[in-house]
């Protein structure tokens, strides 16, 4: 096996402590978060995702799911990597991702063998290794994997990776490098564990759209400290949360929406106009967010963003929605009191108030393609 190949230099973010996760059991409904329990298995993880958790409640009304909500459970531990992916490395995810789909694992199994994937050759299926290594495992075929054709094959490499995973005494509930090292007999076997953050981001973004990442860094929603975003906007963060704090009770002027009077595409226009932009360069929430884990600037799941933060949500529908985080638990959100209106509200009214929505994690204020100038 080769040993963390990266292709990024990939700048490290420390977890809060006391990182915990939680996926329902197969005979319990799916929560968003946990205090007190450990990663949580699903029968023998070879039985799906297990039950869907409580229905979304958006804009008055709650949302039917046209496929299945997923919670996709993390246990980061120590320091995390965050890294770009492009088109090529994030096909290679879907390989890992659908396989896991297909043989009905649990979404565990994808993040532990993303994260391995990512530190044996930076999901880039290789026909080079330390030794006889190759493709996205690093399997060596001197060592029983598959001839060197079968390991550089992704779906052959992913399900004998899987095959030897699931025979790992309780790997869904195991640290993932723990697990991961079962399997690869790593000469690092610590290694693993920078990538479940990342890991993490990539399965909920490959298995589907109404997927998140489930972990809680702390039991409260504490005030993570600010940071020095690295993104370039005409405002900073203290301008930006300004402004989104002398927009409520003004209308949200209808050019801010991507479609005039699509109210539900508003939101992530909102959020780029409050840090100065005209237009935030994606056509949704969620694509925004789906661009920001591409390039590494999203943290999925995490509880503790910084003041200036973007937080996404999955809505059940196609858009999505995205809320400027103020810090000390306030967000500012279109809609949430009143149609075409910014509100502050403490942010557990998104998750826990008039609305239900699923949290998927927080980003840096980037706005890839953002053009013009705000109006608010």
């Amino acid at each position: 096996m080769t040993i963390g190949i990266a292709t990024a230099v990939a700048p490290m973010l420390l977890l809060g402590v006391a990182v915990l996760a939680v996926l329902s059991s197969a005979n319990t409904v799916a929560n968003a978060e946990t205090c007190d329990k450990p990663l949580q298995p699903v029968g023998d993880g070879t039985q799906g995702t297990g039950q869907q958790g409580p229905p979304v409640r958006f804009e008055g009304k709650t949302q039917p799911s046209a496929t299945k909500q997923v919670i996709v459970p993390l246990a980061p531990n120590g320091p995390q990597n965050q890294s770009q992916w492009n088109a090529s490395q994030e096909r290679n995810a879907s390989v890992i991702t659908n396989v896991a789909r297909t043989r009905n694992l649990n979404p565990r199994a994808a993040v532990i063998a993303l994260a391995t994937a990512m530190q044996e050759s930076s999901l880039i299926n290789r026909n080079d290794g330390d030794r006889d290594s190759a493709g996205l495992f690093q399997q060596r075929p001197s060592q029983g994997w598959g001839t060197q054709a079968q390991v550089t094959d992704p779906i052959y490499a992913t399900n004998t990776f899987y095959d030897r995973l699931i025979k790992v005494e309780g790997w869904q509930t195991k640290p993932l490098a723990q697990a991961a090292q079962k399997v690869q007999a790593s000469g690092v076997p610590q290694a693993y564990a920078k990538w479940e953050a990342a890991a993490g981001a990539l399965v909920a973004k490959t298995w589907g759209t109404q997927t998140v990442t489930s972990i809680t860094d702390g039991c409260s929603q504490t005030n993570a400290p600010a940071v020095k975003f690295n993104v370039k906007n005409p405002r900073t963060v203290a301008q930006a949360i300004e402004a989104a704090r002398n927009t409520p009770s003004l209308p949200l002027p209808l050019h801010t929406c991507n479609v005039e009077g699509n109210w539900q595409r508003c939101c992530d226009n909102f959020v780029a106009q409050a840090y100065g932009w005209g237009s935030s360069g994606s056509d949704s929430a969620n694509s925004h967010w789906s661009r920001l884990v591409s390039s590494g600037q999203a943290h999925a799941g995490s509880n503790t963003p910084p003041p200036g933060a973007l937080l996404f949500y999955a809505t059940n529908e196609s858009a999505g929605h995205v809320a400027l985080y103020l810090g000390n638990d306030l967000v500012a959100s279109n809609d949430i009191r009143q149609l075409g209106h910014i509100s502050i509200v403490h942010r557990k009214d998104l998750t826990d108030g008039a609305w239900r929505l699923r949290y998927r994690g927080w980003a840096e204020p980037s706005f890839p393609d953002a053009g013009g100038k705000s109006s608010i």
